[in-house]
């Protein structure tokens, strides 16, 4: 059986944010059942768990009997999609390597964006700096996000013509960008997300 972390409670703004979701949608999507594993703050920073499935205390970790744990949402995503054969193209195809850039992409060129924007609503405290900072990262994120949807040139998939890890993974990131307003300028990009939200395999992750 396979078992997935996840925190036993997450602060409203992260709320349907987190990254586990992305490892049960994939899951619903090839069809493979799963357990949830519960875990608080003090388990991820204990020693047994930085020694036997994340180094870096974090979530989600993925395990499976017989194979050692996985972690970090990206690799987790792709290692389930190419081993069940689903949501990506076969080994050595041009599809495969453009759905394994646009997984990447999202987490190496659009999340760490909207993540300096969250960190400016949600954890900094000096309102000076945070009205100063603010509209720096703001108008980055929106350039990032504008570049996004100009790639996207209106297609309903990043690859191909069907879903794939990579619309699972843009439309995951773009949560980010819904709750903190900026895809407001963005409509096209902002139906996208939400018709990708809405397959049933999604719905049920969030539902767990």
């Amino acid at each position: 059986m396979i078992t997935v972390t996840a925190m036993k409670w997450a602060p409203p703004f992260a709320a349907g944010q987190v990254r586990d979701h992305r490892v049960r949608w994939i899951l619903n999507e090839v069809g493979w059942p799963y357990e949830i594993k519960l875990v608080d703050a003090p388990t991820m920073k204990s020693s047994s768990y930085s020694q036997e499935l994340q180094p870096f205390g974090q979530l989600p970790v993925l395990e499976e009997e017989g194979r050692p744990p996985v972690f970090e949402s990206g690799a987790i995503v792709l290692d389930i999609a190419m081993r069940a054969g689903r949501c990506i193209a076969a080994d050595g195809t041009p599809e495969r390597a453009a759905a394994l850039q646009w997984v990447i992409a999202g987490l190496n060129s659009i999340e760490p964006m909207l993540f300096n924007v969250a960190e400016v609503e949600y954890f900094m405290d000096d309102e000076a700096a945070r009205n100063t900072r603010r509209p720096v990262v703001v108008k980055l994120a929106k350039e990032r996000l504008a570049m996004l949807e100009q790639a996207r040139a209106g297609r309903d998939w990043f690859v191909g013509d069907g879903f794939t890890v990579a619309d699972l993974m843009l439309a995951s990131i773009l949560k980010i960008a819904d709750r903190l307003a900026l895809l407001d300028e963005l409509p096209d990009l902002a139906a996208w997300q939400w018709t990708i939200l809405a397959r049933p395999a999604h719905v049920r992750a969030e539902q767990d």
